[in-house]
């Protein structure tokens, strides 16, 4: 009896010991995966605060936009504004990125005065990014409306590498903006939006529009329209306005004069009002833009500051 107790303690003392051994090591893979789902989900919440602030900053630089807007055009700007920047423009085109902040700049400080519009003019020897790009920037709206429009075009030409380089992570953007990125990845999957980009291009073309960017400002109020090709600075834009409203003015300034015998001001009251640049003194001559830039050669730079459209 003696003996088989002696040979039986051993083997529950080592049974034991493999078991709190292996009960140990359980303990110690589950604690290793609780401290990893914590830590994840730690990252996680992180990462998504971060985006919530980081996409609320970039939206609240474009609150001017609404968010929905008739037939889906693309409008930054109050919609019933007395002008229209109607912009044909390329998202890879160097020139357009350097004109993009001069017209946002023009709607922001025109007390409601002018609206800017987008139009599709992506240029062939910049595809197919430059297609890519304004696909992209539909199939986003479709998820945040007319206002996420306008915050991921700012995003594109921030992060392209420009003249057809491209964005090396579209999905990135969608994801910091907030957005949906099955959602966008479907979109971008489909044939979605090129009726609408072939429509705009078309458009380009019959107004002659021979490189990007093109511009045509719009008086609402008179139907007036000059086109203005290039990135040209703010100071020429404000003068084609203000040149605009003295036009408008100039008979009813005779009739006045001559009911009243009292001179009554033909611009420069009214462009200071609502356009907010002061005196027209202070404008740049206006530009003569009344005829398209000629056409030059792919990789070329025009005069006028313009990527010119490859036939």
């Amino acid at each position: 009896m003696t003996l088989r107790l002696k040979t039986f303690i051993p083997t529950v003392l080592t049974a034991v010991a493999l078991s709190q051994a292996v009960s140990y090591a359980a303990l110690n893979v589950w604690g290793e995966q609780y401290l990893t789902s914590k830590m994840e989900t730690a990252a996680s919440m992180r990462e998504k605060a971060e985006i919530e602030e980081y996409s609320k900053a970039q939206f609240a630089k474009f609150s001017a936009a609404a968010d929905e807007v008739p037939n889906d055009a693309r409008v930054y700007g109050e919609l019933k504004a007395r002008f229209t920047l109607a912009e044909f423009s390329d998202m890879e085109c160097p020139f357009c990125k350097k004109l993009h902040p001069n017209l946002k700049e023009i709607v922001d400080r025109s007390n409601g005065a002018v609206n800017w519009q987008w139009r599709h003019l992506p240029l062939s020897f910049h595809n197919p990014a430059a297609t890519d790009d304004a696909k992209a920037a539909e199939c986003f709206a479709e998820q945040k409306g007319n206002r996420g429009f306008w915050v991921f075009l700012d995003q594109i030409f921030e992060k392209s590498a420009g003249n057809g380089g491209g964005v090396k992570d579209m999905s990135d953007i969608v994801k910091w903006l907030g957005g949906d990125k099955v959602k966008f990845a479907q979109c971008m999957s489909s044939d979605n939006y090129k009726d609408r980009i072939a429509e705009h291009m078309r458009m380009g073309e019959k107004i002659g529009a021979t490189g990007t960017p093109a511009t045509v400002i719009i008086d609402n109020l008179t139907g007036e329209k000059e086109f203005v090709s290039g990135a040209q600075p703010i100071s020429a834009f404000i003068s084609i306005m203000k040149k605009m409203m003295v036009g408008e003015k100039a008979e009813a300034q005779a009739q006045a004069q001559k009911e009243q015998g009292q001179p009554i001001d033909g611009g420069d009251v009214v462009s200071q009002k609502i356009l907010g640049y002061g005196s027209r003194a202070d404008a740049a001559p206006t530009v003569d833009a009344k005829l398209p830039a000629a056409p030059t050669a792919p990789g070329s730079q025009p005069s006028n500051g313009a990527s010119p459209v490859s036939k």
